[in-house]
């Protein structure tokens, strides 16, 4: 009320002025004593109008200023509360500013990933601190980020030293030991790597065939034969379920080793618990040489040593090397499944006929045709010096030591004695295959070229699938081999090296033909049951190499 009757009085007063300004405005020539009084008047009449209407002017009820006053209190209560609330949510603002975020792990280990990926190990490991001080639970997949991180970078004593770490806090798990042993092995740590693997079951960790495919490519590498043997029955004591890279690498094992001390029956053995012919496997896998020797080798004659030559090269070449043995006496069937006449014959005059079929060579320049007069092919007829002589197979033989004897009615009788002498060796069982292609090699090479073109471009060549396959079908690498096999007593792995060997390099069969004809590749693979032994060896140009200048030469395709 004081605030208001002060308003009042000040309204009055500005009044007044207003009306003295508006007096003021007037032209000189109105101003007048009776003017101003008139004017004078007006104003104290209206103050004393305005003075008497406040003083009998009617008060509020209690009620109404009881009402006035809490409605007063609740609009100021009612400003404090959107003030406060207004307060209170400024407040919770600023705290959630500088409030600190939630920690996100995946987003920390996909930078762990960038950083090893990038060979970055301070950046992976700064990051692996920094989930470890967070107070997130660790697992296995951050320890072998920083495992992996130190591999990429080349720290390989860093790494092992690393999966000690992982090992104490209980997180090695098979990825670990996985990536230890593919680095191992990559860095020829074939030992360390082995340790690694047995290391697996102390650490309770099932080793898989990947880590033993890994150890056992290491060894077929290096032609480490006996630790890869002991590998391959140990993976098959664990029950370790064999790859088509097992295959590979047990293949590539055998036909790598040279110096073999080991016996043919724990290596009948390995070999009757894995298929190598590739038959379940995504990759071909050649069946090595050695391998179905000795399988063979078991029905061998006794005190005999099988044998193999594997001759590979292009057609043209195997062709070649093909009619050099039929010039030499080898024949295409054995002696129990070929023809009566077939074989070779000794002449009163002291030659050596080779009879195959119709054919009748002299020497390597001579041959002549002869013609069967009965069913069973047991009698023929042949020119013989100018004449037609007919010749009678004679059983049993006319000689003490002869097998058959042929007679001819001129009075020239053929001895066939046990085998066929050529050169200095008597072979036994003697069998030549024909001129084949190597359809084995083709699928490998066709294999190794779609991986290539897939590394390449996910669409590989471009075209249309069907394109693709078609076109896949006529890659390889154009190789021919022809298959040699005969028993003799000859064993190279059993001659001593201080003894004189019996027959000089050049009478060798393997040697001479090697040497005779060069760009060809040549495999020479025994076994002798009674001894227990068996080897290899691989000749280009009559000089032993190993595997890797062996394939080179022949331009052979090695999966693995």
């Amino acid at each position: 009320m004081k605030s208001t009757t002060m308003f009042s009085r000040g309204d009055v007063a500005i009044t007044a002025v207003v009306v003295c300004a508006v007096s003021m405005t007037l032209p000189s020539h109105y101003w007048s004593l009776s003017y101003i009084c008139s004017d004078v008047g007006l104003y104290v009449f209206a103050a004393v109008a305005y003075f008497l209407l406040c003083q009998f002017r009617p008060k509020p009820a209690p009620k109404k200023l009881f009402q006035d006053k809490i409605a007063t209190e609740v609009e100021v209560v009612t400003v404090s509360q959107v003030e406060l609330s207004a307060t209170v949510q400024d407040e919770a603002e600023e705290i959630e500013q500088h409030e600190e975020p939630k920690f996100n792990v995946t987003e920390h280990i996909d930078l762990m990933q960038k950083h090893a990926s990038a060979r970055n190990i301070s950046g992976t490991i700064k990051v692996f601190r920094i989930i470890q001080q967070s107070g997130v639970c660790l697992n296995s997949l951050m320890y072998n980020i920083v495992l992996q991180a130190w591999i990429n970078c080349g720290n390989i004593q860093a790494a092992e030293d690393w999966m000690e770490d992982i090992k104490e806090a209980g997180m090695a798990d098979e990825l670990s030991f996985n990536i230890v042993i593919k680095a191992l092995v990559k860095a020829y740590a074939l030992d360390k790597a082995k340790d690694a693997l047995e290391g697996m079951q102390s650490a309770s960790v099932q080793p898989s065939s990947t880590a033993f495919d890994e150890v056992l490519g290491g060894f077929a590498r290096e032609s480490r034969f006996s630790d890869g043997l002991a590998l391959v029955e140990n993976m098959h004591a664990q029950g370790a379920q064999p790859t088509g890279a097992t295959l590979n690498n047990i293949a590539k094992l055998m036909n790598g080793a040279r110096n073999i001390d080991q016996s043919c029956g724990r290596m009948q053995q390995i070999l009757s618990k894995y298929n190598l012919d590739g038959t379940g496997s995504l990759v071909p896998v050649p069946w090595p040489r050695l391998a179905a020797l000795i399988s063979q080798a078991k029905v061998a004659m006794a005190a005999s040593c099988a044998h193999e030559v594997h001759v590979t090269g292009s057609f043209p070449q195997i062709k070649a090397v093909r009619r050099r043995l039929k010039q030499q006496g080898f024949l295409d069937k054995s002696e129990s499944s070929a023809w009566p006449l077939d074989g070779h014959w000794e002449t009163d005059h002291g030659l050596t006929v080779v009879v195959e079929g119709k054919m009748v060579r002299w020497s390597g320049q001579r041959a002549s045709k002869l013609r069967f007069t009965n069913e069973d092919r047991s009698k023929c007829t042949l020119m013989l010096y100018g004449e037609v002589a007919q010749g009678t197979l004679v059983s049993p033989a006319l000689a003490p030591d002869a097998s058959k004897s042929l007679r001819w009615n001129n009075g020239d009788v053929w001895h066939s004695y046990g085998g066929r002498v050529i050169g200095s060796d008597t072979l036994h069982a003697q069998t030549m295959t024909k001129m084949l292609k190597d359809n084995v090699q083709d699928q490998m090479y066709s294999a190794r070229a779609k991986a290539s073109l897939r590394c390449v471009s996910k669409q590989a060549l471009g075209l249309p699938s069907i394109l693709d396959d078609t076109i896949s079908q006529f890659l390889g690498n154009d190789l021919y081999y022809i298959r040699v096999q005969f028993e003799s007593k000859w064993n190279p792995s059993a001659l001593d090296e201080d003894e004189l060997p019996l027959t000089e390099a050049d009478n060798d069969i393997c040697g001479s033909l090697s040497r005779r004809h060069p760009r060809v590749g040549l495999r020479h693979c025994w076994a002798e049951r009674d001894a227990n032994k068996c080897g290899q060896r691989t000749l280009v140009n009559g000089e032993e190499v190993d595997e890797n200048a062996f394939s080179r030469h022949v331009r052979a395709v090695q999966w693995a």
